[in-house]
């Protein structure tokens, strides 16, 4: 049973190139996906390399178990076309068609063998490699997940801190204008981005301007009393304005105290009676 594995294991190991190019054949002429005949050199040289890797870890299954190096490839492809953003449909595309060409090659190595095969080797194969097949895609989708989520994360955390600036304007002077709703990820966001932005750009003195945030709830006043202490500790003066009614409620019922802090009904009336 080993030497006949062993046999199988070294026959689609030599054939790991016909592998590859039968599988690069099938290609269409598809505009805008990796998996084009159109694709440049370069990229088709990266589909040959990961796609060698690929037959290794599986064709490992044959010889001895090696679910490591079945991570270890997904998740660094995983990466690459999770980086590149190509739509996982077309990527499980490509593993079916790939499934069907391996097994061509094991069928080829069957009949060449011929009674030395024997039909119990057949089955076992059968399960074992549709088996590491599976296991491969599930931990490619798996990773791939994991990496579209962190990249994701770190997309809405620069649309955040970029629709949340600081600007000068003029020596010293910040102005930070708050627009739309705000959650408890965004509200974190602002804190750290604000804090940042006052350090590099200068800024001594900050006017914060909520008179576009729609809905001030407990969090938020928290957080908001949080950024304006926080700029205090760095030396950074603050000024509201733009207050509503209702935020101005929330934040005398839960006991938050801005008396230290310069409050203004409108951004024009603080520059104002700062110009003073």
């Amino acid at each position: 049973m080993r030497k006949i594995n062993e046999k199988l294991y070294d026959y689609i190991l030599e054939n790991k190139e016909s592998l590859t190019n039968e599988w690069l054949s099938t290609r269409s002429k598809a505009d805008g996906t990796t998996y084009s005949k159109n694709s440049t050199p370069d990229v088709e040289r990266q589909l040959r390399e990961e796609n060698g890797a690929f037959i290794e870890a599986i064709t490992n299954v044959f010889i001895e178990e090696k679910e490591q190096c079945i991570e270890q490839w997904a998740i660094r492809v995983a990466e690459e076309r999770a980086k590149k953003d190509v739509p996982m449909h077309e990527i499980i595309a490509q593993f079916r068609v790939f499934r069907s060409i391996y097994w061509r090659f094991v069928r080829k190595f069957i009949e060449e063998a011929g009674e030395e095969v024997t039909v119990h080797d057949v089955l076992r194969w059968s399960e074992s490699l549709n088996s590491t097949f599976d296991y491969i895609i599930e931990a490619f989708t798996e990773n791939h997940q994991k990496i579209m989520q962190k990249l994701l994360a770190c997309q809405q955390e620069m649309i955040t801190e970029l629709s949340s600036p600081v600007i000068p304007i003029k020596k010293g002077i910040g102005v930070l204008p708050v627009v739309g709703d705000i959650d408890t990820y965004r509200a974190k966001v602002i804190l750290e981005s604000s804090l940042e932005q006052c350090l590099e750009k200068g800024v001594q003195t900050l006017f914060i301007d909520l008179s576009a945030v729609p809905i001030v709830d407990t969090m938020v006043a928290h957080q908001l009393f949080q950024l304006l202490s926080s700029l205090k500790l760095i030396g950074v003066a603050s000024v509201l304005s733009g207050i509503r009614p209702e935020v101005a409620q929330t934040a005398t019922q839960l006991g938050i105290d801005f008396s230290d802090v310069t409050i203004q009904s409108t951004l024009l009336r603080a520059l104002e009676e700062y110009e003073k």
